[in-house]
This record gives structure tokens, C-alpha cells and sequence, in this order.
């Protein structure tokens, strides 16, 4: 289908009239219709003919500083090609992207690389949000300076960063939450896994997740909560202690990467098919762990699309001040098990 405003219109039930509202940041459109348009003008790759014509007369370069954790996990692997995707896309027409690692779950280097770019020509940020007072405080310096920043995968809500581009992160954990369950019978003990707790994304994921119990499964306790800081040595070593202080452990939730190291610690522990292990995205090493039925269930996040997603959002709102409505991108879900997760093998660096 040819993504033109009635195009638009017609999948958001409006008149072509209200997109065009929208399109040019217009008064008269309520903000749950301007928002569900904006979402869509995001999922459909629309262009605005403004936005086409400034790409064919404008000559002034749009620099955009991003901030990505020096993690080398297949999710940050496949949201960094995303990234470099639109960036390639869009550099004929302008766009600079500058990439700044920064130590996982790290605050004082995150805030070190934010005070340097103060020093520096730049339009626009993009960082994953770490909680931290003085993280939002230079948040609301750029703002001052009339620099927006845009948080993704993790947000920094009460921040004034412009938007936030991420899964439903809540939503997320409900649908781990409801899995394990199914899987262990509704009763029992389970551990969760976790990156850190200082990161947005970790937080809104559990709370998902024990909401879910709290309403659906009061008779599922959680025996731990173990950070793991998202490396495989200590994921390996956290699973491995949590089996031999639980015994009677019915399931596991990893709710970051790495979950290989969970599996793995599983099988060495004689556990394997006893003990229920939900995880998070399509990696390949998790993949052959749900065919082989050690991982129940994975839960397939779309990094790539995300990536994609955060630079094109970002570059639109600095040339037209469109900004993406500062909720959830509603990026797809997909749930692996072992009858199906052969359909994914090939697709976690696409739109998985």
C-alpha cells in the first residue's frame, strides 16, 4: 500500500483533514487521536511532503550524539544495526550520527559523556536511561538549550526528555509472567534474573510481572531477585546459586539477555525440564535451547525495528518537530516455543 495521508487516514479512522493537523502540529485533534496518528506515521515509514522537500533544499547537517552500552549482547548487536540502518538512510540528506559507548549499567560515565557534549555542535540525544539524579538534571539542561533528548529501551519518565522509543515494557512482564505460570501449574516458587535495578526497563519489566502474580497466581512466590549486571559469568553463577538454595525452585525468569547462561546452569544442575525457564528475545544460543525444551518459552523483542525506529523518530522531530507521542512504541511481540522457534532462526537481525 502506497503510504500517502489518506493512507494514514484510513488506518487510523480519521480525515485525511485531521492527519494533516497532525502532520504540521495543528490545534483541533484530541491527544489520544494525535498520538495514535504520530505512532502510525512511525510504523509506516511516512514521509511528510515537507519533510521530502526540506531533504531536497536544505544543505544544513543534523548531528546526533548517541549513547549505546558497550554490551555485546545479540539485543544491542541488532538495535545498534537498526540504528545504522536509518542512519544510512538518511545521511545523503544531512544526518551525522556519532556513537559513544558507555559502561553498562555505569551512571558516572553516562553522566561524564553527557557533560562533554555541552563542549560539542550537536541537534539531538539519544541515550538508554539509567536512574539517576544527575542524569535528569542534564537532561533538563539540554532542554534548556533547546537540545531534546530521546530515551530508548529504558526511559527516564520523570525526565524532560522529549520521548521515549521502546517495547511495552509493563506489558512485557505480564506476558512472562502469565507464561511461567502456565508452565509450573499456577503454585510453586520461582527466582527472577535481572540486569540491575537502577534500569528502567528491568523495573517496569518485574513490575509486569509481579502485578500478573499478584491478580492471577497469589499462590506463585518469588524466592529471589538476583541482579546480574547482563554478563554470562554471573548469570551463570546467580542460576547456579539459586538452584542449590531452592530445591524445590518450580520456574526462572530471565528478564535480560543471556539467558543461554541460565539454561546451561539448568542442565549442569541436573535440572533440566524440572525447573520452567522463561527468557527474553531470539538469540541464537537461546533459540537452541527452546528447541531442545530446556527454555520453555522466549519472548522475541524487535531491537532491529526499535534501533531503526529511535534515529528516524529523532532526525524528523529536529527537521519538522514532529516528535513521536512520548509513550510506548508498540514494536510487535513474538513468543517462541519449541514447535515454532524454527520460523525465527534466521530473522533476529530483521524486524525481530
Amino acid at each position: 500500500m502506497k503510504i500517502t495521508t489518506q493512507a494514514i487516514a484510513d488506518l487510523a479512522g480519521v480525515s485525511r483533514a485531521t492527519v494533516d493537523k497532525v502532520i504540521h502540529n495543528r490545534p483541533g485533534v484530541s491527544d489520544a487521536v494525535r498520538e495514535k496518528i504520530k505512532a502510525i506515521i512511525i510504523e509506516t515509514n511516512y514521509q511528510p511532503v515537507h519533510l521530502r522537500k526540506y531533504m531536497r533544499e536544505e544543505k544544513k547537517q543534523i548531528r546526533i550524539a548517541v549513547i549505546i552500552p558497550e554490551l555485546q549482547d545479540d539485543f544491542m548487536n541488532s538495535l545498534k544495526a537498526g540504528m545504522d540502518t536509518s542512519y544510512l538512510e538518511f545521511q545523503p540528506y544531512g544526518l551525522h550520527v556519532d556513537y559513544y559507548h558507555c559502561a553498562n549499567y555505569e551512571p558516572q560515565q553516562l553522566i561524564a559523556i553527557l557533560k562533554h557534549f555541552k563542549e560539542l555542535p550537536i541537534d539531538g540525544i539519544a541515550l538508554r536511561g539509567l536512574r539517576n539524579k544527575h542524569i535528569t538534571e542534564l537532561i533538563s539542561d539540554f532542554a534548556d538549550m533547546n537540545i531534546p533528548v530521546f530515551t530508548y529501551d529504558a526511559d527516564l519518565p520523570n525526565s524532560r526528555r522529549v520521548s521515549f522509543i521502546g517495547e511495552d515494557l509493563y506489558r512485557t512482564g505480564q506476558i512472562s509472567a502469565s507464561l511461567l505460570c502456565k508452565s509450573i501449574g499456577y503454585e510453586g516458587e520461582i527466582a527472577l534474573l535481572t540486569g540491575s535495578m537502577n534500569v528502567n526497563s528491568c523495573i517496569q519489566r518485574i513490575e509486569g510481572f509481579t502485578a500478573y502474580l499478584k491478580e492471577h497466581a497469589p499462590a506463585v512466590r518469588i524466592v529471589a531477585i538476583e541482579e546480574t549486571l547482563s554478563q554470562h559469568v554471573i548469570t551463570y553463577q546467580k542460576t547456579a546459586a539459586i538452584l542449590k538454595s531452592y530445591p524445590n525452585l518450580k520456574g526462572m525468569w530471565n528478564c535480560v539477555c543471556f539467558s543461554e547462561d541460565m539454561a546451561q546452569a539448568v542442565i549442569d544442575a541436573g535440572k533440566q525440564k524440572k525447573v520452567k525457564l522463561v527468557s527474553l528475545i531470539f538469540a541464537p544460543k537461546v533459540m537452541h535451547y527452546v528447541k531442545e525444551g530446556v527454555i520453555d518459552y522466549t519472548i522475541g523483542l524487535t531491537p532491529y525495528k526499535l534501533g531503526k525506529i529511535v534515529i528516524k523518530s529523532l532526525y524528523e522531530y529536529l527537521i519538522s518537530n514532529i516528535a513521536p507521542p512520548p509513550v510506548n512504541i508498540r514494536t510487535p511481540i513474538y513468543i517462541g516455543t519449541d514447535a515454532n522457534i524454527d520460523m525465527f532462526e534466521n530473522e533476529h537481525l530483521k524486524d525481530f
